[in-house]
């Protein structure tokens, strides 16, 4: 679920970019047939093989970060000191508002976990590399920042559609607009690329295991790719960004991952409690048996600040998977019968 919210979500920020490059697509009709199309497009990328799929995500990765590590460059001598200047500090709602939709950009980084069973050493080595990963990416995340806030000031928070294009254009013009606009459709097609590269393998899986419906891992002849699974995930992400807004779809998708973070917090806890551990030394710094507490505590109380709206989405998700799983249950209990 928090997958196929995220991409949705994704996708509705790659159209507002490239509307904001070519606005005679900015009506229903042309944001519709964008989505349909980035959607379409990877799905018969991925429905080839997962070589193509691969080899795609890799060069936009590549090519999104070279606009933004220059707009951090040229941008760190353009900060006016006013206009980052801290005129009052936030309420308890309004940073509780302001964190729910954060989130968003940090959740993905147990990903990195995936593929640890193939590490040297995991239990030392990932959490040393995620801790990284995060303390670079939040570095970079300031920095843009603090050059967006420091160039536009008070504008920063009228522009909800394409804010860094615009600061660019402050101290680059056009060319600094047109390069962060092209940034932003780039860095959004490779996160939606990975995901329909990755994310339907799970349903695929779900598919083969019987925790769904055995099409679900319909594989292609020729190759040799979970078709369906693709396709089907596509389409339910389609109309997830046809149907909603940015904003409330990354709400619902971090309350649906704030949830399973709960979760994972509270086994950490009861792992290091009873002293868990798999092969290898496990990490371990002082007061890291307090820290899953309090991330409990902080995820309640940024859930707090969540609307019954996303409560009662997540809540039907999980129902329908319930239902779906417990009736796959029943059908393969009766099809062994006979």
């Amino acid at each position: 679920m928090t997958n196929v919210l995220s991409v949705a979500a994704v996708v509705n920020i790659f159209v507002g970019a490239v509307v904001a490059i070519l606005p005679a697509l900015s009506g229903a009709a042309g944001r519709a047939i964008l989505m349909a199309l980035v959607y379409g497009a990877l799905a018969a990328i991925n429905v080839r093989g997962i070589r193509s799929g691969t080899r795609a995500v890799g060069t936009i990765t590549i090519a999104k970060l070279i606009p933004l590590l220059l707009f951090i460059a040229a941008g760190i001598f353009y900060i006016k000191p006013e206009a980052i200047a801290i005129a009052s500090i936030p309420g308890s709602k309004a940073l509780g508002d302001s964190v729910l939709l954060l989130l968003f950009a940090f959740f993905g980084i147990e990903t990195a976990l995936v593929p640890s069973g193939e590490v040297k050493n995991p239990s030392r080595t990932v959490p040393r590399a995620i801790y990284l990963a995060l303390c670079l990416t939040t570095l970079i995340y300031i920095l843009i920042q603090l050059i967006a806030q420091g160039t536009l000031g008070a504008a920063l928070a009228a522009n909800t559609i394409s804010p860094l294009a615009q600061s660019a254009g402050t101290f680059l013009g056009d060319f600094g607009r047109l390069l962060l606009l092209t940034a932003a459709t780039i860095s959004c097609l490779g996160y939606v690329t990975s995901d329909v590269l990755s994310s339907p393998r799970i349903l695929f899986a779900f598919g083969r295991d019987g925790v769904l419906p055995r099409w679900f891992a319909h594989v292609h002849p020729r190759f040799r790719s979970p078709d369906l699974a693709i396709i089907i995930y596509s389409a339910v992400a389609f109309v997830f960004s046809l149907t909603s807004t940015f904003e409330a779809l990354a709400v619902m998708a971090n309350v649906a991952a704030l949830l399973v973070y709960l979760i994972a917090c509270m086994a950490a806890w009861q792992l290091m409690r009873r002293d868990v551990r798999e092969a290898g030394e496990p990490f371990m710094f002082p007061g890291a048996r307090v820290l899953p507490i309090l991330a409990v505590v902080l995820i309640f109380w940024i859930l707090a600040h969540a609307t019954p709206r996303e409560f009662l989405v997540t809540a039907a998700v999980l129902i329908a998977a319930s239902l779906i799983y417990f009736v796959q249950k029943l059908f393969r209990a009766n099809q062994a019968k006979r």
